[in-house]
């Protein structure tokens, strides 16, 4: 909640022609109160705030110059500062400001989407023991926020998309029935915007910002599609063959868009879900091929990630800079890292793996690799 009196009152007091001293007397204060008032470094008593809106003729609302919504770049910086905030301050404390920020912020929707999110991203940093009540209890506060969002909003793309996340966490929390209520039982057609868009700026002759639409619309579906054969992939346990051609078209896909710079979570996504389907399949060789793709990835990160263009993605940026947290990935990097080598050294599917020299390999690689950050 921002207030701004200090300016408001300055203005108003130099639109009405009179002297802090003058002001001071009407509202029976001393010059240095009205003083510190204007510089900002009080505030007026909530007594004095009728009186002075009174005689200034405005509302109290207006007074105090209250803003109850947040443009995109202080959304950003606000997402990014409590992300980073679990790193230097204790879960209470962290969970305290983010339902801190809510409350002051509940009438800006695109902000509370947000901090759904950040909930949702998040929850095995919050405060409480482990487990699936926990997971329910914080799953739950976000789709609550996901809900506000679906029913105050008057935007209709910002309605969509809480649609779709209360839908991921009613998912999250084994609600079956109500996510295909929700979504529907079937997938609707696709009816790609960005083309208009696009064709829109060409006849403006705005070439660049044509451009720069339908890169940003290529650059999504090239990680949408990713991640559809992430997921499909653990579909396709029992169809060894689809299974295979499924990795084979989706590294197709990985070397055309050079994905391991470009966006190497959602390769490595990929990566492990392939390792995991062959590892159920007892495919050994296939299984420890995939984790050194996975293990050479890793290795060459740059550490936070941040989402970014490349030579042929080359006016992507400023749609980065405008998506509601902008280039900064929605969970800490750092966490990803760890849950990305948690997966490989603590996965129980690899039991069979144990023994092999190059599985061996691969383990100590990622341990050093967390070594190294847990040293700095």
């Amino acid at each position: 909640m921002r207030m701004n009196i200090g300016p408001i009152i300055t203005e108003k007091r130099k639109e009405k022609k009179i002297t802090q001293q003058e002001l001071a007397d009407f509202i029976g204060v001393s010059k240095a109160s009205v003083s510190k008032w204007e510089t900002g470094q009080t505030y007026p008593d909530i007594t004095s705030l009728p009186m002075l809106a009174a005689y200034f003729n405005v509302s109290i609302d207006s007074l105090l110059g209250y803003e109850s919504q947040l443009d995109p770049k202080e959304i950003q910086h606000i997402y990014a500062s409590l992300k980073d905030s679990f790193e230097t301050k204790s879960a209470e404390d962290v969970l305290v400001s983010i339902r801190s920020f809510i409350r002051r912020y509940y009438s800006c929707y695109p902000f509370i989407l947000q901090m759904g999110l950040l909930i949702m991203n998040h929850i095995d940093r919050l405060p409480g023991e482990g487990g699936e009540e926990k997971n329910q209890r914080y799953m739950n506060e976000a789709k609550d926020l996901f809900v506000h969002v679906r029913k105050q909003a008057k935007d209709p793309e910002l309605i969509t998309k809480a649609f779709k996340l209360e839908a991921y966490s009613l998912f999250t929390l084994k609600e079956a029935d109500q996510v295909l209520e929700i979504l529907g039982e079937h997938p609707p057609g696709i009816f790609p915007v960005e083309s208009l868009i696009s064709g829109a700026f060409q006849m403006k002759g705005e070439t660049d910002r044509a451009i720069g639409t339908l890169q940003s619309a290529l650059f999504q579906y090239v990680i949408i599609v990713m991640s559809a054969f992430t997921n499909y992939l653990q579909l396709l346990i029992e169809s060894p063959d689809k299974f295979k051609e499924t990795v084979q078209r989706g590294r197709a896909i990985a070397d055309t868009f050079e994905l391991a710079p470009l966006h190497p979570v959602a390769l490595m996504n990929f990566q492990l879900s392939a390792a995991f389907g062959y590892a159920q399949m007892k495919e050994e060789h296939a299984a420890l091929s995939m984790l050194e793709e996975f293990t050479e990835v890793i290795k060459e990160i740059s550490f936070p990630v941040v989402l970014h263009g490349d030579d042929y993605f080359d006016q992507v940026d400023d749609w980065f800079n405008n998506l509601d947290i902008g280039n900064q990935m929605p969970r800490d990097s750092m966490l990803v890292k760890e849950n990305f080598i948690s997966a490989v050294v603590d996965n129980q599917l690899f039991l069979n793996l144990q023994e092999k020299e190059r599985f061996q390999q691969i383990n100590m690689q990622l341990k050093r690799l967390l070594e190294s950050e847990e040293g700095k």
